[in-house]
Formats: C-alpha cells, sequence, structure tokens
C-alpha cells in the first residue's frame, strides 16, 4: 500500500476507537444520506458504513480509492473518485448528513463548500486540527474568535465533540486534532436572504482584517464613510463604540451588517 501524500495533507486515521466514536456521533437516521469527505484508509468508513450502507463517499486521490474499495467490500455504498472541492454534493443527494477527516491543507474550504449548501446539508461531523476546532467553537470576547467562528456560527451552533491525540494518526502529525459538529439551523435560510450570504461572510472578513483595531475604525478603512458612522450604529446595538471585531457574535454581526446596509 502507498504511503501518505503530503501534497493532499494525508494524516489517516489509525485508530479504531476514535474513528467508531465519530461514527457514531453523526446525527443522522438509519436510511438518511450520509456522504464522508476524504475517507483515506477507510477507518472512518468502515463504522460509517455500519451505520449508512447507502453512503456515498468522495475521495481524489486514486491509490486510495483501489484500497479503499477491497478495504469496503461488495455494498451499496458509492466512491465518487473526485476532488472534494469541485464535487457536486447532490450528488449524493439531499438531505444530506457530511463526515469526514479533513486534510490540513484545506479543512477550512471544505468546512465553507459544505455549509454553504445549508439547508440541504442539514449537519456536519469533521475532524480537523484541534486550533481550528477552537476556532469554529469559540465565543465572543475570545481572541479565537474570527471569521471562521462567525461564519460556522451563522449556520449553526458548534460544538466541540473530543479531541484526538497526534499517536492516532499515521503519519503523526504535530498537532492535536478534535471533532466538532454543527447542526444546521432549521430557519438558516430566513436568518439572512441567501443572496446576500456571501455580502455579509465578506463584510465580516473586513472587520477581522486588522483585529488589533477598534471595529468602527477598521470599517472606516476598509468600506469607507467615517469611524463615528460605525461607532455610533454599535452605540444603538448596545454596545460599546470602542469594541473590537472579536467582541461580537454571529448574532451581533449580522445586526451590524443589517443596520449599516440600512443607512
Amino acid at each position: 500500500m502507498m504511503g501518505p501524500k503530503k501534497y493532499l495533507g494525508q494524516h489517516f486515521l489509525t485508530a479504531p476507537a476514535y474513528a467508531a466514536r465519530a461514527a457514531a456521533a453523526v446525527p443522522a437516521e438509519a436510511g438518511e444520506r450520509v456522504l464522508e469527505v476524504g475517507p483515506g484508509r477507510g477507518a472512518l468508513s468502515v463504522h460509517l458504513l455500519e451505520r449508512f450502507p447507502g453512503m456515498h463517499l468522495v475521495e481524489v486521490d486514486g491509490d486510495t480509492v483501489e484500497a479503499l474499495r477491497g478495504k469496503l467490500g461488495d455494498g451499496d455504498y458509492r466512491i465518487h473518485h473526485e476532488d472534494v472541492m469541485g464535487f457536486d454534493f447532490g450528488k449524493a443527494g439531499f438531505p444530506l448528513h457530511v463526515a469526514g477527516n479533513l486534510p490540513y491543507n484545506i479543512g477550512a474550504l471544505i468546512i465553507k463548500k459544505t455549509l454553504m449548501y445549508a439547508p440541504q446539508v442539514v449537519s456536519c461531523t469533521f475532524m480537523v486540527q484541534k486550533e481550528v476546532a477552537m476556532r469554529i467553537v469559540s465565543s465572543p470576547h475570545s481572541r479565537q474568535n474570527g471569521w471562521l467562528s462567525i461564519f460556522c456560527q451563522f449556520f449553526g451552533a458548534a460544538k466541540l465533540l473530543f479531541n484526538v491525540p497526534p499517536g492516532a494518526f499515521f503519519p503523526r502529525p504535530n498537532v492535536d486534532s478534535s471533532v466538532f459538529q454543527i447542526i444546521v439551523d432549521k430557519d438558516v435560510d430566513t436568518k439572512l436572504e441567501r443572496g446576500q450570504w456571501e455580502d455579509f461572510f465578506s463584510f465580516v472578513d473586513s472587520g477581522f482584517s486588522m483585529r488589533r483595531k477598534q471595529l468602527a475604525k477598521i470599517m472606516s478603512l476598509k468600506l469607507g464613510r467615517d469611524k463615528e458612522f460605525y461607532g455610533d450604529t454599535l452605540v444603538q446595538m448596545g454596545m460599546d463604540g470602542a469594541v473590537r471585531p472579536e467582541d461580537l457574535g454571529t448574532g451581533e454581526w449580522l445586526d451590524f451588517y443589517r443596520r449599516v446596509n440600512a443607512k
């Protein structure tokens, strides 16, 4: 069997206990549609397959696909030999639960792509670097609170399920990993008109572009209008006009965005 490919960010999960725990956490019922992203050598797949025999898997590495077919044997599952970033999740059917041990190098991009299918994607259960997971589940006023936090929590509450040590992977990474989960809010498409999602996320991205500065100052520099306009808007929200971007949660960012665009 060929070894992990560094350029693909491959760290294969090898500890059955953690794989079984991650598979058990997927909040789907029997018969619901499930997609595994980046199954690798199938450590997680074998446990998911026990619960969801008709699941779909998407894997870019052709060598791994052949090994995976050999490991999983015959069945009703379907492997898509494609790059997940170009893969149409609709091939797995909707509504859809998505799971996987994500490659370190494009984990955040996969998370973004997955959640932008909401509400057709109803949940994601992903294993990522612990540092990334901590940013995703962080709260306002935390230094870890950033664009990824606000993006993910727009779709639903983000929950850290458990941590996974380096020894559970081959090759052994230099960092811990964590499994987190987001169950997408049923009303996610009513929080903000879908056509405004990208604009909202860009607005938040602008806000976090110079996080040591006050938010009003950042928005003035990035989007125009004077600092007082943004500071007054924050005060109208019941906040201090001198707050920094990490002091706002997702709901406050949405409120701020609406107020700024209404003026």
